[in-house]
């Protein structure tokens, strides 16, 4: 009798894993509560078939202090052999070790190895994200229809933060993602190439907040927690009072946007790990009128993220210490699991990043300026063409753009002989001596995976 209990209840725990399904957030005609929800994908393979090699010779300019940009270089895809591919690359990872791959609730402290390096203040422009994808999730952003419902809704009790924030995006026109976490509405917006985000310093004088000149009603922003590379808290922006400071509505310490917004004590120090925060996100959609740009954004709307300028963690990464401890402790690149092996890994590279998250730890990467992050497409037989500017020891992660989740991370190991990438991750269809191949589909919500995004150290 135990047996058979015990059977059913591993039965319901996997269907309760698997069974994760997308949601959209109601309509505006709707009454304001929580998401309605629609199966996952039907389509058996509704990636993206065109071959890679339609991609052709360029560059991506990123901000250089020195020249004012730098060319990145896009290689041509060579031609490959051709492969017999299953018509759906899916579960090649194992998802029994996929089991911390979302991010509303950062509370776990079974692994202490979070946020402990150094930093020193830079005062230089610099690129963080890069896509050269051209692909755009979503097709237009109607900011007074989000300031509107914001206005509308801003004490309606229905929902923390940050549901109540992707609730307002949505009523914004063509968007219709819908999450509960902060975190992930961030890589949401970058990742709607509709606009581009940064951070930016809040007044620790009076704990108000004032955003570039460029900011507009509509605009989104977070709190973030630099210790744990989490956005904290998350706020719709409705325009300024007379000294130019931020005005707001959010929910959980609600906000009628009525004054100056204020970091509260909620959030300074960090309500889950109590650091001290200091920066807050800023994500800016393009509007016709946008005066002011930076100019590395203005040049180059393939970047997502932009600094103009910040703190770059003063310390060195050692990419053989790295690639040594990944061959000699071959783990699964999946959810909290895998997190905790690529901190491992980078720690013996000698750098303290570490929150044992996958999304968070592409924050904390991407905020060390220590490099630069580029999205790269998903070819058709599931493979990844190496960019010419990475190499051996750099970081790679896999997108999953409907939930705004990085699901898995690796060390790249390199490329065979058609350039494809080889990582050293060891699940079961990347054992790190052949092509690394990602699944089609992802393993929480099943929408399809187009795009890997690869961290390139600037060593």
């Amino acid at each position: 009798m135990r047996k058979i209990i015990s059977i059913i209840l591993f039965l319901v725990l996997m269907t309760t894993f698997a069974a994760c399904t997308k949601t959209e957030a109601p309509n505006s005609s709707a009454s304001s509560g929580g998401a309605d929800s629609s199966g996952s994908s039907d389509s058996a393979n509704s990636t993206d078939n065109s071959d890679s090699a339609s991609i052709s010779n360029g560059a991506v300019s990123s901000s250089d202090t020195e020249s004012g940009t730098i060319s990145v270089p896009i290689q041509t895809i060579p031609n490959l052999p051709t492969e017999d591919i299953p018509e759906d690359v899916y579960g090649i990872h194992d998802l029994s070790n996929g089991n911390f791959i979302y991010n509303p609730n950062i509370t776990d402290t079974s692994n202490e190895a979070r946020y402990y390096g150094d930093f020193v203040w830079k005062d230089e422009p610099k690129a963080l994200w890069i896509s050269s994808i051209e692909d755009k999730p979503w097709k237009s952003y109607d900011a007074d229809g989000a300031v509107a419902y914001g206005k509308a809704h801003w004490d309606d009790g229905v929902g923390l933060c940050a549901p109540f924030i992707s609730r307002c995006i949505t009523e914004g026109g063509n968007i219709t993602e819908y999450t509960e976490s902060s975190t992930a509405i961030t890589l949401q917006l970058l990742h709607s190439r509709l606009g581009f985000g940064q951070f930016v310093p809040y007044n620790k004088s009076d704990h108000t907040v004032t955003l570039p000149s460029y900011a507009r009603p509509g605009d989104v922003v977070q709190i973030y927690c630099s210790y744990e590379g989490v956005m904290i808290h998350s706020l719709l922006m409705v325009g300024t009072d007379e000294n130019g400071k931020l005005r707001v509505v959010c929910h959980n310490y609600r906000n009628s946007g009525a004054y100056a917004f204020k970091v509260d004590s909620l959030n300074d120090p960090c309500y889950d790990c109590e650091s001290e925060t200091f920066e807050m996100f800023f994500y800016h959609f393009y509007r016709d009128d946008d005066k002011g740009l930076p100019e590395a954004v203005v040049k180059n709307k393939n970047i997502m993220l932009w600094e103009e300028k910040g703190f770059l963690m003063e310390e060195e990464y050692d990419r053989e210490a790295a690639l040594e401890y990944a061959r000699n402790h071959p783990e699964d690149g999946l959810g909290y699991y895998g997190a905790s092996h690529t901190s491992d890994i980078l720690r013996a590279g000698g750098l303290s990043v570490g929150y044992p998250n996958q999304s968070a730890l592409f924050l904390q990467l991407m905020k060390s300026h220590l490099g630069t992050a580029y999205s790269q497409k998903v070819r058709a037989d599931r493979t990844v063409i190496l960019p010419q500017y990475a190499k051996a020891g750099d970081i790679g992660f896999v997108y999953c753009p409907y939930d705004g989740t990085i699901i898995s991370s690796f060390i790249i190991s390199g490329s065979d002989d058609t350039s494809r990438m080889m990582t050293l991750s060891y699940d079961m269809l990347n054992d790190g001596t052949s092509a690394f191949k990602v699944d089609s589909r992802c393993i929480g919500c099943g929408d399809d995976i187009k795009e890997v995004i690869i961290y390139c150290f600037d060593d």
